[in-house]
This record gives C-alpha cells, structure tokens and sequence, in this order.
C-alpha cells in the first residue's frame, strides 16, 4: 500500500473512533437527561429536609420560632393523599376548614421524627396551624377515626386536643393549635439563650403535667389509649407558660420497638430498662426521665451518656447533689425538697414496669411536695 493510501486509512479510521466516542457520549447524556425528566420531581418540603436533618434529633414536636414564611406545601409527589373528607372535631376555630385549604397553604417544616413529619400551616386569615403527617401507622381507618373521636371526648386544660384529622390507609394527618413557646425540651435544652427557669416553675409544670396524665389514664384506661410517646419535646408551652401534652394517643406501642417513650436509646437499652407492652407503665418511666431532665438540666442522650444511668451511678456514689442543675441551687431551691422529686423520677424509671408507680400515686407525691414547696414560700421572713 502506497504512504499515502496508508495515511487515509488511518485518518479514516481516527474520524471514525471520534465519532463512535462522540456517539457514546451523546447516548449517555441523553439517557442521563431522559432519566431527570421521568423522575418524580421531590416535594418542595423535601428541599429542606437535609438542613432539618443537621438539627438535634427529635420527634417532630419542637417547636421554632424563627421560620419565617415560605412556599412549602404539605402536599408532594411521595403523598399517598386519595380524596377524602378532612373530618374537623369539636372545635370553633377551624369549623369550616376543608382539605383543599390544608394541603394548598403555604408550611414550613419543622422537624422530622422517626414515625412523622411536622409542619407550620400559615392561612390567608392570619390563622397559623400546627399539622403532623404520620406515615407508616399500621392501624385500620375505622379503628383510627373511634381513637381520635374517643380523645377528642376526652378534655383536659393541659392536653393539646386535635382540632382535625385526615385519614387514608397509608397516610393520617392531624390538625392542632400551633403554640409559638415552643417546648419544654426546647426551653431546658435549646442553644439560644434560655429564659429563667426557677425551681418553682419547674415544680409546677411536673404537678400539672402529672395531673393531666393522671386524667387521661382514668379516662382512657378501658380503651387502652395512652400517651405512647411521652418525653420533653411532647410537652409544649401556651402562651401564659402553661404546659399541655401533645400528641397523646398517636402511636401504639411496639414491645419490639419502645424507642418512642424513651427519647433515642438503643433497642438493647430499651429492652433492658423493661418497657412492655403495657403502654401506660411506659407512661410512667416517659414521665420518669422529664423529671430527670427538670431536676438535672441534661438531655436524655448526651455523647452516649444516658440520663438515667448516669443518676443512677451518681446516687450510688453518694454524691447526689451533683445530679442537680446549678441553676435552681443557685435560686435557693430546697435540696430537701429536689431530692424528695428525684426519688419520685427514680421510682418512675424502675426497669421493672410492675415496680413503677401508678400515675395517681405520681400525683400524690408530687402534691405532697409543692405544698410544702408553696409553705416554705409563705412563711419565709
């Protein structure tokens, strides 16, 4: 073959490569492209949810109060929504509400926890909504309706009522009263500067929080509703301080998975502090730890350390004046009076549930000592 004929050929045959390359790379992008469009595009709240995720992990009850309006919906292409009535309880404020209204507003989301997502619904009116979407609740729709018809028959000052609910089979909303105080974990725990919390506040709000539990057992006892996921970020604050419960009655305890009454330990832990199946003893060891933290100031879960052992092992050593928070011995509290309070949170958090007390017994103790919190108080010169 002649040197030029040869060059052609391989000239040729380097154009050719070129363009096979050329083509390969035109099909991937194309392909990569066809994929985007195809894909469902992710819900405006999703958006956020990796920002929520940097945030210190808890049940989507912790309120903000910095969030400022947006375009999130609670409504996305991973909703399992199907067209239903948005059944509206007892309540004048938000009689004529439908769901077209709940799911076009604009929402901000708040946090997310590990069997629902939480969201601020702001209306045209002015009127501001607090709305939790569970996913994953495997209760029937019928048995779901009697439980919220039942908790809404069921008042109490210091309970947090639905003021709506949604039902599907793979998806539940619930409508409540948005409370801008945010909660008590929010108010022990939060970075922003805390407000003062003296002991006689704190007292006060492990009375009241005791005395509406109190109630809701002995009312719902028979039906076998309890709280199911008591801890601090559950306990929400009015706009007078007062506390309220909230989301009593939203998840039925798994004896396989108590991990919702117990703020985040690991199953093995869980299993070992003895939650059963009895919902309404595992209450009590939730009520137990709010205690803990009222007394002590420290989170349930702080770099592996568990609130509870670490009383525990402080007791034992005998130096229980260092499980106290330096705040309320600076105030002057009594130490008589927080040691009386911590053998009341030790007896909630036995490992054994048939060891606990029950929740009337709570309230008795608890009473016995804001009495004579409340006489120190008016006898003092």
């Amino acid at each position: 073959m002649k040197p030029i004929s040869k060059s052609i050929v391989m000239f040729s045959g380097y154009i050719a490569l070129g363009l096979v390359i050329i083509g390969l790379i035109l099909c991937r992008l194309k392909k990569k492209k066809r994929e985007r469009v195809e894909a469902p595009s992710p819900c405006k709240v999703a958006s956020v949810d990796d920002i929520v995720d940097t945030k210190p992990s808890f049940t989507s009850t912790d309120f903000k109060t910095d969030v400022s309006k947006s375009d999130y919906s609670i409504y996305s292409t991973e909703s399992a929504f199907v067209p239903s009535s948005l059944v509206v309880l007892t309540s004048p404020i938000i009689s004529d509400l439908k769901f077209e209204d709940l799911l076009s507003a604009p929402a901000e989301l708040l946090g997310r926890g590990k069997h629902g997502t939480l969201y601020r619904v702001i209306f045209e009116n002015g009127m501001v909504l607090a709305v939790k979407r569970i996913k994953g609740w495997m209760i029937s729709t019928d048995e779901f309706k009697h439980r919220m018809q039942r908790l809404d028959q069921t008042k109490h000052l210091n309970v947090l009522p639905a003021l709506a609910f949604y039902c599907s089979i793979h998806e539940k909303l619930l409508v409540y009263e948005y409370q801008p105080n945010g909660s008590l974990f929010t108010l022990l725990h939060g970075k922003q500067p805390r407000r003062k919390f003296e002991w006689a506040s704190r007292l006060k709000i492990a009375a009241k929080i005791a005395e509406a539990l109190a109630y809701m057992h002995r009312e719902l006892y028979v039906d076998g509703i309890p709280h199911g996921n008591l801890k601090s970020t559950n306990i929400l604050l009015k706009n007078n301080m007062e506390p309220c419960i909230s989301e009593y009655g939203l998840m039925v305890m798994d004896p396989q998975d108590p991990s919702s009454s117990l703020n985040g330990l690991n199953s093995m832990q869980q299993q070992t502090k003895g939650t059963s199946t009895n919902g309404f003893k595992a209450d009590i060891y939730g009520f137990g730890v709010i205690l803990l933290e009222l007394l002590t100031g420290k989170l349930v879960q702080n770099d592996g350390i568990d609130l509870t052992s670490w009383v525990h092992s402080v007791v034992r050593e005998e130096w229980t004046v260092e499980v106290f928070d330096k705040s309320i011995i600076l105030d002057g509290a009594s130490e008589e009076r927080m040691l009386n309070l911590l053998q009341v949170a030790i007896k909630c958090v036995n490992q054994a549930p048939e060891s606990r007390p029950s929740i009337s017994q709570v309230v008795s103790m608890i009473n016995t000592i804001k009495e004579e919190d409340d006489k120190s108080l008016v006898y003092e010169p």
